[in-house]
């Protein structure tokens, strides 16, 4: 009888490590973070050397890990080398600022229904934080990339336009919702084309929104 209290207790024990882990997973960065994060880094004085611009990508954010989800109808990629998808845009080549060197952030907390491009109601707390972030903190930055991105699920043309239905999804909901003036917003379908976790291209962490800020 004492071996199943000790097992019962192991157990609640864990469960009440892992909870807060599992909860972190869920929160929506806060409109100070976004803006820090996708804030290009000051540029240095010429006997500093050069300037490094912003994060580099791949753009994993440590601060934020993506909630697990059911594998759907998208995909995974070449980690290497960016190949436009559908809706590719030659704003990424903006001047002063190059997509390998553009501050960018995962948005994990921004989720979809199932193999569609509806926004989910949890989503509307980080979506609300980043019009927030890109009418206030980075209102002085003039255009912005909204990525979106699927798991491997399905064909090549069926990921590369649910991307792209995605990443419509979350500017039409800045500019509907939060006022962001449309023009300072892109976006791009990236498909399954550049998984975050290449080892398991059906990994929910697949399934993402990225914004990158393209300077200009």
């Amino acid at each position: 009888m004492s071996g199943r209290v000790a097992i019962g207790v192991a157990v609640l024990a864990a469960l009440t490590v892992a909870a807060p882990q599992l909860q972190a997973q869920t929160v929506a960065p806060s409109a100070a973070d976004i803006g820090q994060q996708l804030r290009p880094a000051p540029k240095l004085g010429p006997s500093q050397g050069l300037p490094q611009i912003g994060v580099p990508r791949p753009e994993a954010n440590p601060s934020f890990h993506p909630a697990s989800a059911s594998p759907e109808r998208s995909g995974p990629a070449s980690p290497a080398g960016r190949r436009p998808a559908s809706g590719a845009s030659a704003a990424f080549h903006a001047p002063g600022i190059t997509e390998a060197h553009a501050p960018s952030m995962v948005f994990s907390t921004i989720q979809f229904a199932f193999g569609s491009a509806q926004l989910t109601p949890e989503s509307s707390a980080t979506l609300r934080n980043l019009g927030e972030a890109l009418n206030h903190q980075l209102a002085d930055q003039k255009s912005f990339a909204i990525e979106g991105h699927t798991d491997r699920k399905g064909t090549r043309a069926y990921n590369d336009e649910l991307s792209k239905d995605r990443a419509e999804a979350v500017k039409d909901y800045l500019v509907r919702e939060n006022g962001v003036s449309p023009d300072r917003l892109q976006t791009v379908g990236r498909g399954f084309s550049e998984p975050a976790n290449p080892k398991n291209p059906y990994a929910a962490e697949n399934r993402r929104v990225v914004v990158v800020n393209l300077g200009g």
